[in-house]
């Protein structure tokens, strides 16, 4: 590891003799649940996370991250840019650099993974939404009477309560075009599609979900309810 100062920002960098990341890789690299090749026998985990979550804190403390590497098998370089002062500290609402400001919007964020679930929250906080987070379905209906969510962001595949069942139970308590539902699923066919609409949901992100992506899912209108 080495810092330097250059002007008024410092320069941390990072470097390791690892596995590497390929050419193609690299441009996506900081994006929500991108990973690199895995071969079938490794055991180690991983969601695909840390580097989308290191490039939002960073950009929160008005900074800038990027990755090298010379390919498979090479290592790679993490090196973060920090300014030495701030003339303002970034806050829980402050938009994220390169982002429109939009209306904030009351958000529920319910996975039952809990880093997936906080790295989304983040992303909603960073960029001005109020976030409330559930890890299951009985714990996400418990908090409706308390934040009334304008938008519900939903994981298919949680356990007991599916996001299904879920989905209708918070359009069944808040009333029909009251609550925005968005489905997060691994499945993007269009059966899958055409199942996520029949539960009521109004938008479908097929994992990885882009920043681009879920910040245009929650704040895009609801259609009117159905006559």
């Amino acid at each position: 590891m080495t810092a330097r100062v250059f002007g008024a920002e410092v320069e941390i960098a990072v470097a390791d003799n690892g596995a590497g990341i390929a050419p193609e890789l690299l441009p996506r690299i900081f994006d929500v649940f991108v990973q690199g090749h895995r071969n079938v026998d490794r055991a180690e985990g991983g969601l695909g996370l840390g580097l989308s979550l290191v490039k939002n804190l960073v950009a929160l403390h008005g900074g800038t991250v990027r990755a090298a590497s010379a390919g498979r098998g090479h290592g790679s370089e993490l090196t973060i840019r920090l300014p030495l002062t701030a003339d303002e500290p970034a806050s829980s609402t402050t938009p994220l650099r390169g982002t429109t400001a939009l209306p904030s919007k009351r958000v529920l964020v319910v996975d039952d993974n809990l880093d997936a679930a906080e790295l989304l929250a983040e992303l909603l906080r960073a960029s001005g939404h109020e976030v409330a987070m559930a890890l299951d379905g009985p714990s996400a209906l418990e908090l409706l009477p308390q934040i009334r969510p304008e938008v519900a962001i939903l994981d298919i595949g949680l356990p007991g309560m599916d996001g299904y069942e879920l989905a209708g139970r918070i359009a069944d308590a808040l009333g029909p075009g009251a609550c925005r539902l968005v489905a997060v699923t691994g499945y993007g066919q269009a059966s899958d599609r055409l199942r996520t609409r029949a539960a009521g949901f109004d938008e479908h992100l097929v994992t990885p979900v882009s920043r681009q992506g879920l910040l245009a899912a929650v704040s895009a209108p609801s259609p009117p309810p159905a006559r």
